[in-house]
C-alpha cells in the first residue's frame, strides 16, 4: 500500500516526542533514515519501543479522541448534538467531504504506523540473544506485540469493510500487515483477515499465558517496568479480544468460550466499581470504574482532548451532549442507575457525559471492559440458554444499581434487545456503540431519524490507497 510504504520510514521516532527516556532516537539520526537495530539490541529498546506503540495509541488520531469519545463515537449515535461541522457531516453519511476524509485518513495512517512499529519490534525480537531479556520478558514483549498487531487491524476491519450480518464474510477486508518493509501488501477477504487476528491472538495467549494480573495493586511479575498490566495487552486483553473477533464473526460457540473464560476470574480481576468510589469527593471519585478495565491506556492530554468537546463549562455549540429526551429514552427513567445517577451532568436543557472527567492523577481511557464479556455471553446464549442469558444481564444490571430483573422467560428477541439497552448505557465515549450497531446490522438506531442507512456502516479507504489501485 501507499500509505504503508510512506509510513515505514522512522516508525521509532515519535516516541521520543514524549518521552524523556527516548530522547536519543531523535538525536541520532534524520527521522526518515533511523536505523532501528541500533536501539533493538538490548533490554530497555524493547521497553521502550512498545512503550512508543501505546503513546502512539492515545494520540487525538487514535484512542485519546477520534477512536473512542470523538469520531466513532458519533458514528455510533450517542450524541444529539454532534458537536463539530466535521463530526455533524460524517453523522449526516457524508463520508466524501474533505474535512471527513481528514478524519478518517488520519485514523487509517496512524494506525498502520503503529502496526509497522509493531512489526518492526517483531522481526528484531527473535533476531537478538534472548538472553538480553529478563525471566518471563521475551514471551511479554513478544505477547503483547502481537496481540497489539491484531487488536489494531480489527479495529481498522471493523471500521471499513462490510459485517458478517451484511454478506461481508467473503468481501475485500483491509491489508493484514506482519512485515516492517516496503512490500505492499495487498487486501485479503474479510474472513481471511479475522483468521489472521485470530492467529496473532492464539500465538499471543500461549506467550501470556503465564503472567498474572493483581486486581487495584501493581504486579509482581517480570519486573517494574509491567507493573500495571491492565494497561498493558496482557492475557486476558487478549481472550476479550478472541470474544470480540469471534463473535463478529458470528461464531457463538468460540465466542462464549472466551468471554466465559474471563467471567470465571472477574470477582476477583476486574470486580464491578464499588458505589463508594462513585460517591467519594474529587480527587477520588472514580468516573471510569478502572477496576472493571481488562485493558485501557492513560491518555495524559485527556483533559485537553476533551476540552471544547465534552467540558459542559464552556456551552458552546461544538460540544457533544445529549437531550432530557434521549437520557430518558436510554436509561429508561432508571434514577438508582450509577451511569445516569453519576455519569451525566445536567446544565440548563443539555446533559454532558462526565465519564472522562477524571482527576488528574487517573486519565484512564477504557478499551475493554468486564460488562462487555457478559454481554457477549448473553448474547451467544440468548438461544441455547435464555435463561443464563438473563442471568448474565441481570449480575451487570444489578451492579449499575438497576434493582428490578430481567424475566428468566424472556424470549431471545427480548434478550437482544436489552443487550442493545445496555450497549447504549455503558459505553459512550468509548466508540463500540457504532461497533454494535454495524455488527447487527441495524437499520433502527436511536438519533438517527427514519431508517438507518446500512451503508453508513462501512468507511471509506483514504484517497491514497483509492488511487493505488485498492
Amino acid at each position: 500500500m501507499k500509505i504503508h510504504k510512506k509510513l515505514i520510514l522512522g516508525v521509532l521516532f515519535f516516541a521520543g516526542l514524549t518521552m524523556l527516556s527516548c530522547k536519543k532516537w531523535i538525536d541520532v539520526a534524520p527521522k526518515t533514515q533511523i536505523e532501528s537495530s541500533r536501539f533493538l539490541t538490548n533490554r530497555q529498546g524493547y521497553v521502550e519501543a512498545l512503550t512508543g506503540v501505546y503513546l502512539k495509541m492515545v494520540a487525538t488520531n487514535m484512542y485519546g479522541k477520534e477512536l473512542s469519545f470523538g469520531f466513532v463515537d458519533i458514528l455510533g449515535s450517542s450524541y444529539t448534538n454532534n458537536g463539530s461541522t466535521a463530526y455533524r457531516t460524517a453523522f449526516s453519511g457524508n463520508y466524501q467531504d474533505q474535512a471527513v476524509m481528514n478524519i478518517i485518513t488520519s485514523i487509517y495512517s496512524n494506525t498502520y504506523n503503529a502496526i509497522a512499529n509493531i512489526n518492526n519490534i517483531l522481526e528484531q525480537i527473535d533476531q537478538v540473544d534472548k538472553t538480553i531479556f529478563a525471566p518471563g520478558q521475551y514471551e511479554q514483549i513478544k505477547g503483547e506485540a502481537l496481540g497489539l498487531r491484531a487488536f489494531l487491524h480489527f479495529d481498522l476491519l471493523r471500521l471499513h469493510t462490510k459485517s458478517y450480518k451484511d454478506g461481508g464474510v467473503n468481501t475485500l477486508g483491509i491489508p493484514y500487515v506482519t512485515t516492517y518493509s516496503g512490500t505492499v501488501t495487498p487486501r485479503s477477504t474479510v474472513k481471511d483477515d479475522i483468521t489472521k487476528i485470530i492467529a496473532d491472538l492464539n500465538l499471543a495467549e500461549q506467550l501470556l499465558k503465564g503472567e498474572l494480573i493483581e486486581t487495584g495493586v501493581p504486579s509482581t511479575t517480570v519486573n517494574s517496568t509491567f507493573d500495571a498490566r491492565k494497561e498493558r495487552f496482557n492475557y486476558y486483553a487478549v481472550k476479550a479480544t478472541k470474544a470480540r473477533a469471534y463473535l463478529w464473526a458470528q461464531d457463538n460457540i468460540n465466542a462464549l468460550k472466551e468471554a466465559e473464560d474471563i467471567i470465571a476470574v472477574a470477582p476477583a480481576r476486574f470486580p464491578f466499581i464499588a458505589l463508594s468510589a462513585l460517591t467519594a469527593a474529587d480527587p477520588n471519585k472514580n468516573r471510569v470504574f478502572t477496576t472493571e478495565h481488562i485493558f485501557g491506556l492513560t491518555v495524559e492530554r485527556l483533559q485537553q482532548n476533551i476540552t471544547a468537546v465534552l467540558d459542559s463549562s464552556l456551552r458552546t455549540g461544538s460540544l457533544q451532549y445529549i437531550s432530557s429526551t434521549r437520557v430518558n429514552q436510554q436509561y429508561e427513567g432508571i434514577i438508582t442507575d450509577i451511569r445516569s445517577q453519576y455519569m451525566i451532568k445536567q446544565v440548563a436543557s443539555q446533559y454532558y457525559y462526565t465519564k472522562l472527567h477524571q482527576p488528574q492523577i487517573s486519565r484512564r481511557m477504557p478499551l475493554i471492559k468486564i460488562p462487555e464479556m457478559y454481554y457477549i455471553a448473553a448474547e451467544c446464549l440468548s438461544t441455547s440458554n435464555p435463561a443464563k442469558a438473563v442471568d448474565y444481564l441481570n449480575l451487570v444490571r444489578r451492579s449499575r444499581g438497576i434493582t428490578a430483573d430481567l424475566s428468566q422467560t424472556s424470549s431471545t428477541a427480548q434478550i437482544l434487545t436489552e443487550i442493545e439497552k445496555e450497549y447504549r448505557k455503558e459505553f459512550p465515549n468509548e466508540g463500540q456503540i457504532f461497533f454494535f450497531h454495524k455488527r447487527q446490522n441495524s437499520n433502527a438506531v436511536i438519533g438517527v431519524s427514519g431508517t438507518n442507512q446500512t451503508l453508513r456502516y462501512v468507511l471509506p479507504l483514504p484517497q491514497q490507497e483509492l488511487d493505488f489501485g485498492f
